[in-house]
């Protein structure tokens, strides 16, 4: 449609907002760097007429990367040339609705003027920054805009700072989604200091505080997901039940003391993977305290039959299943057999133990009409 619009002066209108509209910079695959975000600036900059149409820019990570030569081997390095004419475009650029910053934190420590700029966009909905540190904080702290969505990853200035969710403070209001990906460690020891009662999305990685802390904090979840690696501070005693409402519980590791139900389970690590036996047992308890009614995991060609029917015995609210097949990583190749005898074993298992929809209910007769009959004039 693009290519199309280029050929003609009226369709050119139409189709080019569209593609303002939501703006993605630095692709690896696409070699696509700061000469390609230096361009971008110039042309918005030089056609500003056009800058009400950009709603969203995402700064991928090779927006801000180059090649290297440094070294015997060689390799990338970072080019924050573009800075100035970002800065520039930042100022302008009051429609923006959502930013996304990859290599945020080095590019704020050599520019703060960008970290100043961004803190003056006056729509800003959602704030996605990686690489961050104590100049993405300072930033975060400074915005105009009161975000809804809010994304962290990966701390990237010298030691973790412990509880440091200070910067968050100002959109207890406003703030919907959290994300805070190999960072948990923001929201230890200042538990007491806010609770975000408007919060129904929590996605959060590294060291976490406990889950009666994060139920706290965040009283009212629908959404939870515990991402790549993480841990959990442990509990005191057994944690009490808490966000009774919970639509969706995701995890790449087993929480055998969750406790609270979730309406859908979706675990992100195989079950009867080689290396997994105690991730197979730990992820009973799980199963049994969040008692799901749709269930999403990944089973391996191996897994006995005997763990299938433990884990059907654990979940008996289960009415939907999504089964994904693994050969467990032992390193062999299934063949059509095996995928067939895994869906007898277990696919088939499943659906034989979950519960058959009533029929649907049979329409009342209608009533036979008898046509009037008709008379011929005399």
């Amino acid at each position: 449609a693009l290519q199309l619009a280029m050929t003609c002066k009226d369709a050119y209108a139409v189709a080019f907002p569209r593609v303002l509209a939501d703006v993605s910079l630095g692709d690896p695959g696409e070699d696509d760097g700061p000469h390609r975000l230096k361009m971008f600036c110039r042309s918005m900059l030089d056609y500003d007429h056009q800058m009400p149409h950009l709603k969203a820019l995402r700064l991928l990570e090779g927006a801000f990367a180059c090649s290297s030569n440094a070294g015997s081997r060689g390799g990338w390095g970072a080019d924050f040339s573009s800075a100035d004419l970002l800065t520039e475009l930042l100022l302008k650029a009051d429609s923006l609705r959502v930013v996304h910053i990859r290599d945020a934190e080095p590019l704020f420590q050599s520019h703060p003027s960008v970290y100043e700029a961004l803190a003056k966009l006056p729509r800003l909905r959602e704030l996605s920054l990686y690489y961050i540190g104590n100049s993405t904080l300072k930033a975060m702290s400074q915005l105009t805009s009161r975000p809804a969505i809010i994304e962290n990853g990966l701390w990237k200035d010298g030691p973790r700072p412990q509880g440091d969710i200070t910067p968050l403070g100002p959109y207890v209001e406003s703030l919907r989604h959290l994300k805070l990906w190999e960072c948990g460690c923001m929201l230890e020891s200042v538990i007491d200091r806010h609770i975000w009662p408007n919060v129904h999305t929590l996605d959060i990685g590294g060291r976490i505080a406990k889950i009666s802390e994060l139920a706290h904090v965040f009283p009212n979840l629908r959404r939870l997901t515990f991402f790549l690696e993480f841990s959990i501070k442990q509990e005191m005693g057994t944690a009490a039940p808490c966000w009774p409402e919970l639509d969706y519980l995701e995890t790449s590791a087993p929480l055998p003391s969750f406790p609270s139900p979730a309406r859908r389970l979706q675990l992100q690590y195989p079950m009867g993977a080689k290396s997994g036996t105690q991730n197979d047992l730990k992820t009973l308890p799980l199963m049994e305290k969040t008692n799901p009614v749709v269930l999403s995991c990944t089973i391996a060609q191996s897994l006995p039959r005997t763990m299938i029917e433990r884990m059907k015995a654990a979940t008996p609210a289960l009415r939907y299943v999504e089964l994904m097949l693994t050969d467990g990583s032992y390193g062999h190749s299934m063949t059509p057999q095996d995928v067939l005898q895994w869906v007898v074993r277990v696919v088939i298992s499943f659906a034989a133990s979950l519960p058959r929809p009533p029929p649907p209910p049979i329409p009342p007769a209608r009533p036979r009409v008898r046509p009037s009959p008709a008379f011929a004039p005399i």
